[in-house]
Parts: structure tokens; C-alpha cells; sequence
């Protein structure tokens, strides 16, 4: 389906039909590969400074985190949709577990019962009841914590899957939503915008008085509270452009401006973290939509299955253990991490995932759903 002019002229368009045609598949397979991209950098040299994405916003964001905050910038849309698309509060949170709880669960598995053991000194003999029961807890409760033992002592970071963290703020976001969903708050996107500024501010100020909070059973229950004010706004920009994407109008011109001015920011060292953390979520945002819309023939990158989630779920452990087990060129050590996750990915989909969420259908064959900023009747 081509896009209409006036389509054309929108960061979203606000036809169904036309808004259903998009490269968010691509986008999310794309920064999960991003974020093995960039802990090849630190799980091999033992430090992302040197990564590309780093020397281009003077180490405030590498790939990998732009790609984590990218994937709740989509969510945040996703979501939002969801949301309104949902026949009760029940029927959306039995989609959101459907979703996450999957594939969550059987990473962790693997990694508590079988990674473990096979690098540990300890083996098999750390598979006791015990632990298994923490890994049901872990689970449950989408703690990506995963005791390791001595697992990967020599490699540069001994972290058994650093990339879980991310899941359980994730999963509050969809709590978030519906809380604002069901209170009514979701009709009126002032307050959507007041959230994200609210956030970005307290941000702001933590920074320049030096705080960065945490700690105590707010953080095991909710994750780091300082990481909530750079990935909630991130995630209710989403939102907002659910709301009003089809009202801000799609300019090449204002997306070069936007990103220019963002990596521009990121050039006078701390003294001007405040402005790119101020620019990056509404920079990063437009990016996001603007090539998620594009009118550029691309193939379907869940054509076969949504890949995305298996990749970053499995992406951390696979490239631990590739370290501790052979030696590699860098090159060499990110290229087989990358197909070795892409793989990981694939055997995610079909072995757990698609049993619980189905497989995305085509396209052009997509159920309806409300257009950005319509609520339905």
C-alpha cells in the first residue's frame, strides 16, 4: 500500500490501515543486535569507551543503551495501542504475560541450571533444590539477577546475563499504562507530557546535585529509581506519540536539526548532560517514528517469526560463554556473537515464544486497530 500525501506529510499516519504498515519489527531486531554489538565492547575489551555510538555522544549513551531505550520508545506506542485495543484490564495483562513471561522464564532456566553449572567450578552440584526455588522466585518476579558463582571469573565483567535488568522495568511500564489507563489519565495527553518532562527534570536535578538514589526494597521491588528518569520518559514518548503522532508533522529538515543538535550537546563533556538529557528523549523519539514510517520497501523482519526478544535474552550468556571458551579476534568475536544470538533468537521463537503469543500475521492481514489518538467506542 502506498502512503497518501497527506499521510506523507505526518510522523504517523492517522489511517489505520496505513499505520499498520511499518518497520517496528525491523527497528526491535535491529537494537537487540545493537546491544550485542555493543557488549562485545565491554565483555571483550572490558570497556564500551571505544564503541562507536559512545565516541559519538562522549560516552553518555553507547548502542546498547540507546537500543534498550529505543525498544521503550516503541514499547511505549505498542503499548499504548494495546491498551485501547484490549477488551478488559484482564484481556491486556493476559497479553503482556503472554509476551513476557515465556521467554523470560526459560532464559533464566538455562542460565541458572545449565549455564552456571557448566562454567562454574562447583558444576552440576549447584543444581540443589535450593536453587531452584531461587530460580523460580527470580522468575516470577523478573528479577534478571543470576547468581553465577565463579562462573565467568576470568572474563573482564563476570555478570551471567547483565542484559535482564531492563525486563522487570518493562514489565512495570505495562503496570504504569494501565494504572493511567484505568484512572482515565490516558485521555488526556497533557498529562502523558507532564509525566515525561516531570521525569526528565527530576532527572536534571539529581544531576546537579550529584545524587543518583537507590538501594533498600524500593529498588528490589521497582529496579534503580535513577534509572526510571531516563527510561520512563523514553517510554511515555511513546505514548504520547500514540496520542499525537499524526499531528506533528515528518520533516527531514526537523529530524536532522533534532539529531544534529543532540550530538552537539554531548560534545562540551558533563557540563551539558542536562541538555542532551533534555533533547535525547523527544530526539531520539522523532527518529524512532520517522523511520518507522518511512515509505522505504523493506521486507517484514518477523516474516518468519519476532526474533527481537530471544536475541536480547540470549545475546549476554552466549557471548560470556564464547569468551571463556575460545579465543577469538574482536572482529571475529562479534561476528560469531551476533549469529550465534540471531540463532538464539530463532530457536527462542519457535521452541517458546510463538506457543503463547501465535505468529505475527502478515501485514496487510493485521487485525484493525484504532488509529493513533482515536479511542475507541
Amino acid at each position: 500500500m502506498t502512503p497518501t500525501a497527506a499521510s506523507s506529510l505526518v510522523l504517523v499516519p492517522a489511517d489505520p490501515a496505513e499505520a499498520r504498515i511499518n518497520h517496528f519489527n525491523g527497528i526491535r531486531l535491529t537494537m537487540a543486535l545493537a546491544v550485542i554489538w555493543s557488549h562485545s565492547f565491554a565483555l571483550y575489551l572490558g570497556s564500551e569507551e571505544r564503541e562507536p555510538v559512545s565516541l559519538l555522544f562522549a560516552g553518555f549513551h553507547n548502542a546498547g543503551s540507546l537500543a534498550v531505550r529505543v525498544f521503550f520508545i516503541v514499547s511505549g506506542f505498542l503499548i499504548a495501542q494495546s491498551w485501547h485495543a484490549s477488551r478488559s484490564p484482564g484481556d491486556y495483562f493476559a497479553k503482556r504475560a503472554r509476551r513476557i513471561y515465556p521467554g523470560f522464564i526459560a532464559a533464566t532456566a538455562l542460565c541458572s541450571l545449565v549455564v552456571v553449572p557448566l562454567y562454574a567450578t562447583a558444576g552440576f552440584g549447584l543444581v540443589t533444590p535450593h536453587a531452584v526455588l531461587d530460580w523460580a522466585w527470580r522468575a516470577i518476579t523478573l528479577d534478571g539477577r543470576i547468581p553465577g558463582a565463579d562462573a565467568f571469573a576470568a572474563n573482564p565483567n563476570p555478570a551471567v546475563n547483565g542484559a535482564l535488568w531492563s525486563i522487570k522495568f518493562e514489565a512495570w511500564c505495562y503496570i504504569g499504562l494501565a494504572v493511567l489507563g484505568l484512572l482515565g489519565l490516558l485521555r488526556r495527553p497533557w498529562m502523558v507530557l507532564a509525566a515525561m518532562l516531570g521525569a526528565i527534570a527530576g532527572k536534571g536535578l539529581l544531576d546537579i546535585v550529584g545524587k543518583q538514589p537507590g538501594g533498600g526494597l524500593v529498588e528490589a521491588v521497582f529496579g534503580w529509581p535513577y534509572a526510571w528518569l531516563s527510561l520512563a520518559p523514553c517510554f511515555l514518548g511513546g505514548v504520547l506519540v500514540w496520542f499525537c503522532g499524526a499531528l506533528v508533522p515528518r520533516s527531514a529538515w526537523l529530524l536532522t536539526l533534532l539529531l544534529g543538535a543532540l550530538v552537539a550537546s554531548a560534545q562540551f563533556g558533563e557540563g551539558s548532560r542536562i541538555a542532551f538529557d533534555i533533547l535525547f528523549p523527544f530526539a531520539i523519539t522523532y527518529a524512532v517514528f520517522y523511520v518507522a514510517y518511512s515509505r522505504i520497501e523493506l521486507p517484514d523482519a518477523a516474516r518468519f517469526g519476532d526474533f527481537s526478544y530471544g536475541v536480547y535474552l540470549y545475546g549476554f550468556p552466549i557471548q560470556q560463554m564464547l569468551k571463556a571458551s575460545v579465543h577469538l579476534p574482536f572482529a571475529a568475536y562479534v561476528v560469531t556473537c551476533l549469529a550465534l544470538s540471531l540463532l538464539a533468537g530463532v530457536a527462542s521463537w519457535n521452541l517458546v515464544e510463538k506457543w503463547f503469543v501465535g505468529k505475527p500475521k502478515p501485514r496487510a492481514l493485521r487485525e484493525r486497530a484504532p488509529a493513533p489518538g482515536m479511542q475507541p467506542a
